[in-house]
């Protein structure tokens, strides 16, 4: 009860705290934040006008956000970004409150322990969380569907197909599921994503026209694309700001690393180098725990390996975030599944070395998070970033958890303990 009453306190004060800004002095664009962009690319498609010309800093996804968002156009700004901060603080309430129970029953553990590890996990992203909602951004939406995507992977497929394929419709990462369900041989999660993929990316052509919808999707593409170049946005295209200024991920740290020895296209060698070495740790974790990274995981055999499945699926969300060009600090809300993937061996882990892993995974994460810490001079903090060494943090804290997870999986080579073997939970046990 203490524990459930607090994460409604963080995810209350988040929510509390945002809408109190929008009525604060100052321009809407500081008062309503992204959420100001995202209403005047809905008001630019209600209108009949250039979304990408909308705004002050400019609607930059494809057309699914902004047509969805439409019918709170008539409600005016106000009303339409306090409607938004509500049903972020939902989403979030919503993506602590299932995640934590998809982890603990993929864990074997009691789901009176959900309420601890939704705790834990939010309290180390609480400023981020705070930070994040107040921004007005999409990534409680985000969360929201790779949520989804954690608790159907292997009982409902077409579910986690579209929530994960509607957050590629948003900001594309999500994509990033669709091969590992090829390498897995789980063809029914890959044809729901491609399915769902395909229903969101039309779907708004129903109420905006298929060439509008088409020319949205042109002009986002396009704007991703140039903005890995230097040089002023193309009319008719989205407004991305370039990967050579803004993100905080490895991929970006590895861009201006290649641009400072002159050699620019080094970047791609450097990016693939460093997520070489991110599976080659993972791979060396597997060899010395005794399990298995490719034999016999393969199509149905993927049933009796929950933890396995688990913590591979969260490392997903990780390399997407630590190697997206487009990633900065507010992206790591996304990352809350890894909170609780690090404090279920935490509370719960039948070894001491167990729990240290966890530990340890959380302090490297959380000070990467945090460090350096406020007040630094800028250029101190600036340097952490650039040097994508909070998404370093961040990985290393999921390889902590790897080797938590398999520790627990079994002491003895090749065997998996007997709650490894039961079955991807039910809806009834991940969410009752």
């Amino acid at each position: 009860m203490v524990s459930t009453a607090a994460c409604c306190a963080i995810v209350g004060w988040s929510v509390y705290s945002t809408i109190r800004l929008h009525d604060s002095p100052g321009e809407p664009t500081r008062r309503f934040r992204d959420f100001y962009e995202f209403f005047a690319g809905a008001e630019a498609l209600v209108r009949g006008n250039d979304i990408f010309a909308a705004g002050d800093l400019g609607y930059i996804y494809p057309p699914l956000l902004a047509t969805l968002l439409m019918p709170l156009v008539h409600l005016g700004m106000p009303a339409a970004a306090t409607a938004w901060v509500l049903l972020n603080g939902l989403l979030l309430g919503a993506s602590a409150w299932l995640g934590s129970r998809v982890v603990a029953a993929r864990l074997g553990l009691s789901k009176n322990l959900a309420p601890v590890i939704a705790l834990i996990a939010l309290a180390i992203l609480s400023d981020k969380i705070i930070s994040d909602m107040r921004m007005q951004q999409t990534n409680m939406l985000m969360l929201a569907c790779w949520s989804v995507g954690l608790w159907a992977i292997g009982s409902h497929p077409l579910r986690g197909g579209l929530g994960l394929s509607l957050a590629a419709n948003i900001k594309y990462i999500t994509a990033i599921t669709l091969p590992y369900f090829l390498i897995r041989g789980r063809w029914k999660d890959a044809a729901a994503f491609l399915g769902g993929f395909l229903f969101w990316a039309v779907l708004p052509a129903v109420f905006i026209g298929w060439d509008r919808n088409l020319s949205i999707w042109q002009g986002a593409v396009g704007g991703l694309v140039s903005s890995s170049a230097p040089g002023t946005p193309i009319a008719g295209e989205a407004r991305v700001m370039s990967t050579r200024d803004f993100g905080v991920s490895v991929s970006t740290a590895m861009v201006r690393a290649a641009d400072a020895m002159g050699k620019p296209q080094l970047a791609p060698v450097l990016s693939a180098a460093a997520l070489a070495a991110v599976f080659v740790a993972a791979w060396i974790l597997y060899h010395r725990s005794g399990q298995p990274m490719w034999r016999g995981r393969f199509g149905a055999a993927e049933r009796s390996r929950p933890r396995l499945v688990l913590v591979e699926f969260i490392g997903l969300i990780v390399v997407a975030l630590a190697f997206s060009p487009q990633t900065n600090t507010r992206h790591f809300v996304q990352a809350l599944p890894l909170g609780m993937l690090l404090a279920a061996p935490l509370v719960s882990a039948s070894q001491t070395r167990t729990r240290l892993l966890a530990l340890a995974g959380i302090t490297i994460w959380w000070l990467g998070l945090i460090l350096p810490p406020a007040g630094t001079a800028p250029a101190l903090i600036r340097a952490w970033h650039n040097s994508g060494g909070i998404c370093l943090s961040m990985v290393v804290g999921w390889l902590f958890a790897l080797g938590a997870v398999l520790r627990e999986e079994g002491t003895t080579p090749g065997k998996s303990n007997p709650a490894s073997s039961q079955a991807a939970p039910t809806p009834q046990t991940a969410s009752p």
